[in-house]
């Protein structure tokens, strides 16, 4: 069973939010925040200081405090490690908002309307629910499904909306688990980060420096 998981080359974002966009734009996102930011960050100490973007969707924890506080087990891992939420469990109590150290959690506020780039595959929310980054699960169930190539080893395998729109190609998607994958060899070759490690949430999303 894999784990799939998401490598950010610091070096390549532009900080062009195309990502965000893409992400509305697949997942029929309506609400008043979205699922997926980049966030601007100023790095060192001046006068050596350095400019840097950070993409920031779920980070999609191996050690998710979201699912951990969930009152009805709507916050849920699979076995391939992607971190989901049941619409029609979720009773909007926000807890996991609260618990998510990373702000990767939005709630909706709104009634549910036609979005301007509603995507059939991804029927917008119900309000009172909480949402989030999916990894784009619904790609990823329809390529198992079809028994499709998954992950950025192969031009033709399947993976999230941002990283097939980044313009920088500075996203890959992949099995974390395989030493042989591109995610995989990245990570063991290329300096890297994860977002608030000092948490112990072991995130699936790691950053290349």
């Amino acid at each position: 069973m894999p784990r799939f998981g998401m490598v950010i080359d610091l070096r390549k974002c532009l900080g062009c939010q195309t990502c965000t966009v893409a992400c509305c734009i697949e997942n029929s996102v309506m609400t008043t925040e979205n699922w997926h930011v980049v966030m601007d960050m100023i790095e060192g100490e001046f006068p050596a200081i350095h400019r840097r973007f950070y993409p920031r969707p779920c980070q999609h924890c191996k050690n998710a405090p979201c699912v951990e506080v969930c009152p009805t087990g709507a916050s849920h891992k699979t076995e391939d490690g992607r971190v989901l939420v049941d619409y029609q469990d979720c009773i909007g109590c926000r807890y996991c908002i609260t618990a998510c150290p990373y702000e990767a959690r939005v709630f909706n506020w709104k009634k549910p309307e036609k979005p301007l780039t509603e995507n059939p595959a991804v029927p917008v929310r119900p309000r009172g629910i909480t949402e989030k980054c999916t990894f784009c699960t619904h790609r990823i169930d329809a390529a198992n499904k079809e028994a499709q190539a998954i992950g950025s080893d192969t031009p033709e395998g399947v993976v999230p909306a941002c990283v097939a729109e980044c313009i920088g190609k500075a996203r890959y998607f992949g099995d974390l688990d395989d030493p042989n994958s591109v995610v995989s060899h990245l990570i063991a070759t290329r300096g890297h980060k994860r977002l608030l490690e000092e948490k112990g949430t072991d995130p699936s999303v790691i950053y290349l420096l």
